[in-house]
Order: C-alpha cells, then sequence, then structure tokens
C-alpha cells in the first residue's frame, strides 16, 4: 500500500497495518524534517507532489519489492505540504519471514522512492532564502556503477549481448544453483527461475543459494531475492510451478535459451519436447554420483535431439537420483558451472562446444569424455518424417506425457477419503506388506469392509509411482501414486 498524506503520519496506525502470523520480522524507517542540511539552519521543508503518477509509481516500487525480497506485506507513506522540524516526512514498513528480506527490502522502497517518484523538496532556512533541493546522495540504491561491475570479464564477453538475454532456469537445485549465479554474475538481463519445490535441511550442503534461514521457503522465491542481491541489473522472475505438460508452453515462450537442471527423466523429455517445438535451444546437464554431463540441443541444428536417444520417456526408478545414491556439492556445483559457461558462450557467440558432443566428467577420476552426437534418420522428434506435435491433431506435449490415470494431485486427496502412506524411507516390499495386512483384516471381517484407497507418495513421485505401477499390474487398484511426491505436500 503507498499513501501521499498532507496530515501528519500517524505511527501506530500505520504500523498496526503490518501484523501477519506468517511474518518473523517488522522493520521501519521513517525520515524525519532535520534542523540543517550542508551547513545551512533548516527551519521547515515544504513538498509539492504529481499525485497522479507518484501514486502509480509508489505502488509499483511495493510490488517490486514484494517480488524482489520475498515480503508478506509493505506500507510506505510521503507526505506533502509544509512540514515543521520534527515531522515525519517519509514512512517505510515491511514485514518477512526473515529479517534479513525485510531489512533489504526497506532499503530498497526509500531509495527507489528517492529516485523515482516526481516528489519536489524546498528547504526553508533560518537566515537565507528558501531553496528546492535534489536529493542526489541517494539517487540509486545501487551505489557504484554498472560498467565497474563487469570490469573483469569485458575483455573476454560482450556484456550488452548478454544484458538482451532471456534465459529460463527450470530446477533451482544442485545444478541450477551454480548455473543461476554465474548467469546472474555475468549480467544475463533476464532470468526466469522455475522451481515448485521448498528449501530443506538436506538441500544446503550442495544448493548454495541457500541457508539454514531459508529452509521451508520456496527455493524459486529465495534464488530470486539472492540473485537480485548478486547483480542489482538484472531482472530475476520467479515461477513457483512444477514443469508439466499444460504450462511447459508458455514457460519456454519467448525465452532465448533454457537451461534443465532437473533431476528426473519426465520433466527433462518434457521440457526437451517443448523447446523443440517452440524453437528454442536447450541446455541438459545431468549428474550421477560422482559423474556429469551436459550437452545443447539446438532444434534447427543436424546433431540430433533427446528423442534419438530415448523414443520413450525412461523409467527415473532404474537410474535413481541423489535420494537413492547420493550426492556431493562439489559434484553438482562443477557441473552446475560447466552448463552456465556453455550457456553464455552460446548467447554470445550462438554456437557453442556441446552442440556437436555431449561432454561427460568423472569428477572421481578428473577423466573428460565427449561422444559425438548422431541423429536417428527415422526419430520421431528430429527425423526425416517427425511428429512431435501431430498426433492425433493435438499437441504431443500433453499426449506423450499425461498423467497416468493412478497418479492424482494434492487436490484430489483433499477431497476425497484416501488414505497416506509414506514410503520415502521405506523399502520396495512395503506396498506388498501393507497389502497382506489390508487382505487379513478383509478377512477376518468377512468382507464387509471396502477396501480403502491409497495414496503412496516418495520424495518427487518417481518411486512411487513404479510401485504402484506393479501393485496395479497385480490387479490391486486401489493404490494410487501422489502426483510430485512429497514435494506438493
Amino acid at each position: 500500500m503507498f499513501l501521499l498524506s498532507e496530515d501528519r503520519i500517524d505511527r501506530e496506525k500505520v504500523t498496526a497495518d503490518l501484523k501477519e502470523d506468517q511474518a518473523g520480522a517488522l522493520v521501519v524507517f521513517e525520515g524525519w524534517v532535520r534542523n540543517h542540511n550542508q551547513g545551512k539552519s533548516v527551519n521547515s521543508l515544504e513538498y509539492q507532489v504529481y499525485a497522479e503518477l507518484a501514486e502509480k509509481e509508489g505502488k509499483k516500487i511495493l510490488d517490486e519489492s514484494r517480488e524482489k525480497f520475498n515480503l508478506h506485506r509493505a506500507i510506505a507513506v510521503h507526505r506533502f505540504g509544509h512540514l515543521v522540524l520534527g515531522d515525519t516526512a517519509v514512512f517505510v514498513g515491511t514485514i518477512a519471514s526473515h529479517r534479513d528480506d525485510a531489512f533489504r527490502a526497506t532499503r530498497f522502497i526509500i531509495d527507489e522512492i528517492k529516485l523515482r517518484l516526481p516528489i519536489w523538496k524546498k528547504e526553508h532556512y533560518t537566515n537565507q532564502a528558501p531553496e528546492w533541493v535534489y536529493c542526489r546522495d541517494h539517487t540509486t540504491h545501487v551505489h557504484f556503477e554498472e560498467k565497474d561491475y563487469y570490469e573483469k570479464q569485458a575483455r573476454l564477453i560482450d556484456s550488452a549481448c548478454l544484458s538482451r538475454a532471456k534465459v529460463l532456469v527450470v530446477g533451482a537445485g544442485g545444478l541450477g544453483c551454480p548455473a543461476l549465479m554465474a548467469l546472474a554474475t555475468a549480467g544475463v538481463g533476464e532470468i526466469t527461475v522455475a522451481d515448485f519445490d521448498h528449501v530443506s535441511l538436506s538441500n544446503l550442503h550442495r544448493q548454495t543459494l541457500f541457508t539454514t534461514e531459508d529452509v521451508g521457503e520456496k527455493k524459486a522465491t529465495v534464488a530470486r531475492t539472492r540473485l537480485s542481491l548478486m547483480n542489482p541489473f538484472i531482472r530475476v522472475h520467479s515461477k513457483l510451478k512444477r514443469v508439466e505438460a499444460d504450462n511447459v508452453a508458455s514457460l519456454v515462450s519467448g525465452q532465448d535459451l533454457v537451461l534443465d537442471c532437473t533431476d528426473n527423466f519426465e520433466s527433462k523429455m518434457i521440457l526437451h519436447d517443448a523447446c523443440f517445438l517452440a524453437g528454442v535451444p536447450l541446455i541438459s546437464a545431468s549428474v550421477y554420483r560422482f559423474q556429469g554431463n551436459i550437452r545443447t540441443f539446438l532444434p534447427s541444428e543436424e546433431h540430433g535431439c533427446l528423442r534419438c536417444v530415448f523414443s520413450a520417456t525412461p523409467d527415473d526408478s532404474l537410474i535413481g537420483n541423489c535420494n537413492d545414491f547420493g550426492v556431493l556439492g562439489a559434484t553438482v556445483s562443477t557441473i552446475g558451472s560447466i552448463q552456465a559457461s556453455e550457456a553464455l558462450e552460446f548467447l554470445a557467440n550462438q554456437t557453442n562446444s556441446t552442440i556437436r558432443d555431449t561432454f561427460y566428467l568423472d569428477l572421481k577420476t578428473l577423466s573428460p569424455m565427449k561422444l559425438r552426437n548422431l541423429k536417428r534418420a527415422d526419430c520421431e522428434g528430429c527425423g526425416s518424417r517427425p511428429d512431435l506435435g501431430k498426433k492425433n491433431g493435438t499437441d504431443s506435449i500433453t499426449d506423450a506425457h499425461r498423467p497416468s490415470e493412478y497418479e492424482i494431485s494434492i487436490d484430489e486427496v483433499k477431497s476425497s477419503d484416501f488414505r497416506l502412506v509414506d514410503i520415502r524411507r521405506e523399502d520396495d516390499a512395503v506396498l506388498d506388506r501393507l497389502r497382506e495386512s489390508l487382505a487379513a483384516d478383509e478377512s477376518e471381517s468377512e468382507g464387509a469392509l471396502p477396501s480403502p484407497k491409497w495414496v503412496v507418495y516418495c520424495h518427487r513421485g518417481i518411486r512411487s509411482k513404479k510401485l504402484v505401477q506393479a501393485q496395479r499390474a497385480k490387479g490391486f487398484f486401489h493404490f494410487y501414486s501422489l502426483k510430485g511426491g512429497a514435494c506438493s505436500l
């Protein structure tokens, strides 16, 4: 809420509106009328304002602060008219889950108000005529020049070229964190972070954008705040959503480049297919234990696509992820940084090393390897008769990646009589044991009790989907898999 006021600001009344149970910090700034400025004796101030434009711009500043700093609420009030010594000229109040966000947001708001609002100040002095003054000491919340920020990389890459680029990074995890930091500090002009997950304590050893204070917060929101602080000259957006067949096209649209930093094949295939249909370059990276690989996919080039390798989406349960086999922060940091390096090279020169060859690196033995990217002639994605996007007259992304009938969302669980089964720390035999127990109960009750509907969930819904598939193959159709796993709860 942004307000202009000719009357004195009632601090208690304004602060009363800054209360919310989710907030853990309140920060208030008050700008007062003082009795001196640059050696002159001041006895009062006078503010004139272009009200319509100031209110519009003030609201925009508060909206930006909420987006940048993960605020719950922000209020700013600016006086106009004649003010005497001790009066509050401007009030800014913010509330957030953490004090750091509230501190930084409050500073941002007052600096932007000084810079952008059409408000003019006249100082009235004790022994001389009044003067209109300009707050030149606070013209921006950034107190340095953009060219100085990029000075050390200027001989290596065209910062102006990077500043015009729009990049989507899907996944703010072990790969996404180093990639995002490298892109942001290099000066990629507009970055969108897409991730639906929350920060957990087990993320922190490898996901270096986050701290213990961020546990429980949305990764994309925290990442946006951190990146904006690292480089105030770029724009960072967050999308708090899981990449799925029905939303991926809107995420990819308008981007110059997409980075796939996800950790499962389903997301990788959805993202790959969408980029090929939209004609957007994609750089994909993966990590398995101490090994990683990076590959760039260009829809217009003759070096094949992901469907040349996998005509159908591979089963993640056959490979596993960091929850199953572990991961080191140094491994994902290295691979994510190489992925970002390939992205910067591509943005600057429209080419890079992984268009022609997939790069593999074993961090345990420091063994690099390149494998030529080959095109399959009959590939449905890029072959001589591609049918991506043409199946039955519908978008093949939606068709090929449509959720299985035994996958249900958390909203469906809430609206129906389901029972949840957590298998994150259980072995694969847990459903067999549960089914046998249920069968015994039904036998004792002589079949009088109906079979309950059980919703099984793991961390991301990958292993649970595989286990439920196996149970249904045996004829037990009252088992379901929670779409998105525990991350959707």
